[in-house]
């Protein structure tokens, strides 16, 4: 805190500052109450003011603000003198100075935005001691020192932006805004499924979302397909970090399944004209969506945090996918279940901190595949003591026809919603077309499509633009 009328320097520079603006900024409250509202919406924390008496001052105006006290010279003196600060903050006379030196508020927007940018550089500053402070330290864990500054930083630009104080009514009003503008009742990221919207409201800001499944069955592709939706139906930003596949194999699946085209028949090159027409209809609308695909095999949870939080103040960020958990770099733990757990409460804590949902997708044990055993429960996620207690919600993927290959259930799938915090748990019903690695909304008539096209013996025109999915 700077002496009252002196300058704190920093390595012999004085510290950014305007004492002067200051000063007209508590004039301008003194002169015109009525300012308070917009002071305290934009003034986070009294090291908004670099004068000590300015802060003490600020803290006292707050407290008659919020205590609904009108505020004046005589209501100020009598409650910084009740704090025992009156002497501290420049005394009675310097209260009329500031209000005297003032001539209209007219200018304090410009004022706040002024001494916003200059506290923003004085934490600037002290974010940037300390981490040097830190990094000197030889006894000191490189990874954490990065995660440190990178999560400081961060801090300081939100809070460039982000209103500390508010009145309950600068809540009330988005809020009614985001209800107004919902879709189907749809109040997070939508997901195109729509069971599956219709308990979430779609994916909730802060929810880290485990998504399970034995091998082969699909997680990938029911992630790509959530992802796919919300960007190019509903035009989310979302973040896709596959650590298994490449970007050219996301990319194809995609367009085949946008398109509904065999990914055997574009893999062989023995595309027809029109199937060839229907891959090229696809390709605008999947380059305009708002999707972002990180193909690093290597990825670790502060790079992760760091790409993730580059496209939060971007402006870019919905929605995050992880392909999958156990591929991260760990920290170098020696224990695996302790790395797996310090990865999830990672992913946790960065969805808390972005207000975005992720989806990790996740392996199951191998006690899974155990004779008899034909649902996966929460006990089956690997290293599921961390996982489980980090997750929002936890999500298992299955297909009967993984297991018995019996072709009368090749369509079949299914959702289970195995753990949901804030809702009810659910097993809904979906479609997944193998020649598309798609899933789609199950719907009552496709039974009978199933069974018709069993009946003819000839599926080749049979796809879920059939039942209008």
């Amino acid at each position: 805190m700077a002496e009252n009328g002196t300058a704190q320097n920093f390595e012999g520079r004085q510290m950014p500052m305007d004492t002067d603006a200051e000063r007209y900024l508590l004039g301008g409250i003194l002169r015109d109450p009525s300012v308070m509202e917009t002071a305290t919406a934009e003034i986070s924390g009294d090291d908004f003011f670099y004068m000590e008496r300015h802060q003490l001052i600020w803290n006292a105006l707050t407290n008659l603000y919020k205590a609904g006290t009108p505020i004046d010279l005589v209501t100020l003196s009598a409650e910084l003198d009740h704090a025992g600060k009156l002497t501290l903050a420049g005394g009675r006379e310097y209260l009329f100075d500031l209000m005297e030196s003032v001539a209209s508020s007219a200018n304090v927007s410009w004022q706040l935005d002024h001494l916003r940018d200059k506290a923003v550089l004085r934490r600037l500053i002290r974010s940037s001691s300390d981490t040097i402070k830190k990094a000197m330290d030889s006894t000191v864990n490189t990874d954490e020192v990065l995660q440190s500054a990178e999560r400081s930083i961060f801090s300081i630009a939100e809070q460039k932006v982000k209103d500390s104080l508010r009145p309950i009514d600068k809540f009330v009003a988005p809020l009614l805004e985001r209800l107004n503008n919902r879709k189907d009742g749809i109040t997070g990221v939508p997901t195109g499924i729509s069971e599956l919207d219709e308990l979430t409201n779609g994916l909730q800001p802060s929810d880290l979302i485990i998504l399970a499944a034995r091998p082969g069955v699909g997680k990938t592709s029911f992630a790509l397909t959530i992802a796919a939706n919300a960007a190019i139906d509903y035009n989310k930003h979302v973040a896709f970090f596959s650590l298994e596949m490449d970007g050219m194999q996301l990319a194809q699946r995609l367009l085949c399944s946008r398109a509904q085209v065999d990914q055997s028949r574009l893999r062989n090159g023995k595309l027809s004209r029109d199937e060839m027409n229907k891959l090229i209809a696809f390709v605008t609308p999947i380059n305009q969506a708002p999707l972002f695909v990180d193909d690093n095999a290597d990825l670790g949870i502060m790079e992760l945090m760091s790409k993730t939080r580059k496209l939060k103040r971007q402006g870019k960020l919905d929605l995050v996918v992880i392909d999958y958990l156990q591929l991260m770099k760990t920290g170098g733990e020696e224990n695996r279940a302790v790395a797996i757990g310090a990865i999830s409460r990672g992913l946790k804590i960065l969805a808390k901190e972005l207000s975005v949902p992720v989806i990790a997708l996740a392996q199951l044990s191998r006690k899974v595949e155990e004779k008899g055993r034909e649902r996966p429960q929460l006990s089956d996620l690997r290293e599921s003591g961390s996982i489980e207690q980090d997750a929002d919600m936890v999500w298992f993927v299955d297909r009967p026809y993984v297991r018995n290959h019996h072709e009368d259930e090749i369509h079949n799938a299914e959702l289970m919603v195995a753990k949901h915090r804030n809702g009810s748990v659910k097993d809904i019903k979906l479609c997944f077309m193998p020649e598309y690695t798609t899933f789609y909304d199950w719907t009552d008539d496709m039974e009978a499509s199933y069974q018709s096209d069993r009946d003819e013996g000839d599926g080749s025109d049979f796809g879920p633009m059939d039942w209008g999915g």
